[in-house]
């Protein structure tokens, strides 16, 4: 076995888990059906982040055991595979049951990626189809809804056992307390399908109450400018009439004083009805406002529920594939030659493998600065620290402020460096 492969694939392993693990952490909360500022909606919220970092976690790890199988086995050997019987088989076989598993896992984390239900429709969609209905709406016995699925079902679908917990949670014997007051009808509990009926009746009512108190506010407004013009007016007539009394302008006096009181009586009668309409939507609001609460509220319990339902979907898929890959991989590994042991030895001598260029090198120390050329190809803990290294120069040895080139041997840190004069220093141990 190659070492370097080994190493390499190890390294891409490291890589790959590192970012997979730090993924994510600045989502923030998507606008949608259901507001972000809510405690309910923060609540679902953490949770889809926490599923999610999870599943990553569960990918990078399914991901490790990938890079360990395969990194280590020649793929190049392929060409000298015989298609024989039953070698092809194991070769072909192998490959595509674990690619099967490869795929299985990227499915299985974007599971928990997909939306889920973001109106009351959907949601009602859902329970509809597990709890048994009537002309008058759902079915219950001694306060729990009468479902339509069995438990088998239920035990091999973690997303159906959700979905089933959700139901027995808004239909129970608790339904006012997700759902809102007084949302009972034909002798039945409350359901999501009454809420959807009491938002759409409540909204209704606003929208025929809106439009009367917008007109009388502006038909008010209208009449108190209109009284005030008038009061003006008489103020300014019933002076000019003290200091030059005429009859014509005791005609004017008399106009002005009839519409006035005609305008004082309208817009008495215009802020009553005002008044009364206000009421009235404030009311319509105030309900809106409670259902629209508890909304919101039943979306976010059944964002986490399916979401709990989809994950642990997820987690099962991805042991099935970790599974599959492994299997894969073992058959793919047997059918290479290098598995079997040659009945007579091959009659060509194997070429001498070339040593690694640091076979004859000196060991050594080396320190990269930070901010360097070199530093941005190795992880910040191996920058500013002194490193044990081997020294695979043929020449003489280079000056301690470099330039030079160097094998690090930390677990951390293998691998080739080159660094330019005044980037780091070198010392030789012996």
């Amino acid at each position: 076995m190659d070492f370097s492969k080994l190493t390499d694939a190890a390294e891409a392993m490291r890589k790959f888990v590192e970012t997979a693990a730090t993924a994510g952490k600045d989502d923030q909360p998507a606008g949608g059906a259901v507001p972000g500022n809510s405690a309910a909606t923060q609540l679902a919220m953490n949770a889809k982040q926490s599923y999610q970092k999870t599943a990553r976690w569960m990918l990078a790890a399914f991901a490790a055991v990938g890079v360990l199988i395969f990194g280590s086995l020649p793929f190049a050997a392929i060409a000298n595979v015989k298609l024989t019987w039953p070698a092809i088989v194991w070769l072909v076989g192998g490959l595509l049951v674990a690619g099967a598993g490869i795929v299985a896992a990227v499915i299985a984390v974007s599971l928990v990626s997909e939306p889920e239900d973001v109106s009351l429709g959907e949601l009602d969609c859902d329970i509809k189809g597990i709890q048994k209905s009537d002309e008058k709406g759902f079915l219950w016995i001694k306060g729990r809804p009468v479902l339509t699925v069995n438990k088998l079902s239920v035990a091999w679908n973690p997303k159906l056992a959700s979905r089933v917990e959700l139901t027995n949670i808004l239909h129970g014997p608790d339904s006012s307390a997700h759902l809102g007051p007084n949302l009972e009808a034909n002798d039945r509990p409350a359901s999501v399908t009454n809420l959807i009926r009491k938002l759409g009746d409540l909204e209704s009512k606003h929208a025929k109450l809106a439009p009367v108190v917008a007109k009388l506010t502006v038909s008010t407004e209208s009449y108190e400018k209109r009284t005030g013009d008038l009061s003006t007016l008489l103020a300014e007539l019933r002076k000019r009439q003290s200091d030059h009394p005429t009859p014509a302008l005791e005609n004017e006096i008399n106009a002005a004083s009839s519409m006035y009181t005609a305008a004082a009586t309208k817009l008495d009668s215009e802020r009553a009805a005002l008044t009364t309409e206000k009421q009235k939507l404030a009311e319509v609001d105030d309900q809106l406002k409670l259902y629209q609460d508890h909304r919101e509220l039943v979306l976010a319990e059944s964002a986490v529920m399916q979401l709990r339902g989809t994950f642990h979907l997820a987690r099962r898929i991805l042991a099935v594939a970790a599974v599959l890959t492994l299997l894969g991989g073992t058959a793919y590994a047997l059918s290479l030659p290098s598995a079997t042991t040659a009945a007579t030895p091959t009659p060509t001598k194997a070429p001498t493998p070339t040593p690694p260029p640091y076979a004859t090198g000196v060991p050594a120390t080396v320190l990269i600065h930070e901010g360097t050329t070199a530093a941005r190809d190795l992880p910040k803990e191996c920058v500013e620290r002194t490193l044990p290294a081997i020294w695979i120069g043929t020449g003489r040895v280079p000056p301690s402020t470099g330039p030079f080139t160097a094998v690090i041997t930390d677990p951390t840190c293998t691998g080739e460096v080159t660094v330019p004069k005044g980037e780091g220093r070198f010392a030789l141990t012996h």
